[in-house]
């Protein structure tokens, strides 16, 4: 599935705000261009290093749900994905 580039600068945004780094951190793949097609990514990415300190069942229930529709599906509600990676990842 593919996303906007304005949505890939918000996943984009969200993702720096967990490493706290600049475009392109991560060997390259924290940049906007790379979650306009590869949209999964970015929660993967921003969870990574925080999941340990989350709700476990928030985090599996997250990442199955949207794995399915951002990978395999044609349409995804990506305005929900993006807020609800925002909402795990501030809580």
């Amino acid at each position: 599935m593919r996303i906007s580039h304005n949505d890939a600068i918000v996943l984009e945004s969200i993702v720096r705000k967990v490493h706290l780094c600049d475009r392109f951190g991560m060997g390259g793949y924290i940049d906007a261009d790379h979650f306009e097609t590869n949209t999964f990514d970015a929660a993967l990415i921003a969870i990574a290093p925080i999941w340990k300190n989350l709700n476990f069942q928030m985090v599996e229930d997250f990442l199955f749900r949207w794995e399915n529709s951002l990978r395999n599906e044609e349409i995804a509600n990506i305005n929900e994905f993006i807020e609800e990676l925002n909402e795990l990842v501030n809580y």
